[in-house]
C-alpha cells in the first residue's frame, strides 16, 4: 500500500521504565529516514500487570510522570494502560487497579488521550472507564476482542476500537468488527504478536501474500515466518474491507483520519493512495 509523500509520524511505544529510557534516547537521536521526514512522538504508560516488575511501583509511576513532562508536545498519549486479569501471576488485581487509576490521573493532568488494555476483567475495566470518562480527552481500546455489545458501549463513550489479527480469529469476532462504526475504527498489528493465521476465520479475506522464510534462513526483503510485522496491517485492512463490503482504500483512509483525530488533532493530512 504505497502512500503519497507527505509528512510521516513515528510513535515509539514504551511500557516499562527501561523501555522509556532506551526509547527516549532513541527518540532524541532519530533523524530523517530515506526520503521521509520523520516526526518523533511517544506514548508512555505501563500495563497493569507490569508495575510490580520494577520492584518499586511508586517510583516507576513517578519516573513515568517525569518523562511525560520532559517529552512535552512529543508525548501524544498515555498508554497502554489498563487491566489484565489473565496475568495476575505478574501483578495482583488490586495493584493493577490502583495504578490504572493513578495513570488516568496523569492523563487528566496532561489532558492526553489514552491507549487502553483490557483482558478478561469481568466488567471492571468498563466501570472505571465510565466513571473516569471526563478525565481524558479520548482513547483507543486496543487489540479489542470483546462482544458486539461491549464494542457499542465503548463507542457510545466516544472511544475508538483497535483491531488486529486477534480480533479477527472467529466468525463471531468478524461479525462484531463488521458492526464497528467506521468513524470509531483504528487498525493495528500488535507485532510481533497477533497476526492473522491460516486457522483464523479471517484468513480467507486476505488477498496480499508476503514472502516469508524461516528466521534461520532470513534474507532481506522477506518476512520471518510466523512473526507479525507492521507491514501486515495491510492484511487487517483487507479483512475489514471485505467483511464490510467496501474498498480497501475506504478503510485505509478512514482509519488513518481517525488516528490523526485521536493523536494529532489539527494536523493537515494528505490522502492515502492505494494500489491493488
Amino acid at each position: 500500500m504505497p502512500v503519497s509523500k507527505f509528512r510521516q509520524k513515528v510513535i515509539l511505544t514504551s511500557f516499562l521504565f527501561l523501555f522509556f529510557w532506551t526509547r527516549s534516547n532513541l527518540w532524541r537521536k532519530m533523524g530523517g529516514l530515506g526520503e521521509l521526514t520523520v516526526v518523533k512522538y511517544q506514548r508512555l504508560g505501563v500495563c497493569g500487570d507490569r508495575f510490580e516488575e520494577s520492584g518499586d511501583a511508586e517510583a516507576h509511576l513517578e519516573a513515568l510522570a517525569v518523562l511525560v513532562g520532559e517529552g512535552g508536545a512529543n508525548v501524544v498519549a498515555i498508554g497502554e494502560i489498563g487491566l489484565d486479569y489473565d496475568r495476575e501471576h505478574f501483578c495482583a488485581r488490586d495493584v493493577q487497579m490502583k495504578f490504572f487509576e493513578r495513570q488516568l490521573d496523569l492523563a487528566k493532568r496532561c489532558q492526553l488521550p489514552v491507549i487502553f488494555h483490557n483482558r478478561n476483567t469481568n466488567g471492571d475495566f468498563e466501570e472505571v472507564v465510565k466513571r473516569r470518562r471526563g478525565d481524558f480527552t479520548t482513547g483507543i481500546v486496543h487489540s479489542f476482542t470483546g462482544t458486539r455489545e461491549e464494542m457499542l458501549e465503548l463507542c457510545a463513550l466516544g472511544l475508538y476500537i483497535g483491531i488486529n489479527g486477534c480480533g479477527l480469529r472467529t466468525q463471531e469476532l468478524l461479525d462484531m468488527v463488521a458492526a464497528i462504526p467506521m468513524e470509531k475504527l483504528v487498525v493495528e498489528t500488535d507485532a510481533p504478536w497477533c497476526g492473522i493465521k491460516a486457522s483464523h476465520a479471517s484468513s480467507t479475506h486476505v488477498s496480499t501474500k508476503f514472502a516469508q522464510v524461516k528466521k534461520e534462513k532470513f534474507v532481506l526483503g522477506c518476512m520471518v515466518k510466523d512473526r507479525n510485522e507492521p507491514a501486515k496491517v495491510l492484511e487487517v485492512v483487507e479483512v475489514i474491507a471485505s467483511i464490510k463490503g467496501v474498498d480497501v482504500s475506504i478503510v485505509a483512509q478512514a482509519t488513518y483520519q481517525n488516528t490523526l483525530a485521536i493523536l494529532f488533532s489539527g494536523v493537515q493530512s494528505a490522502p492515502i493512495v492505494t494500489t491493488r
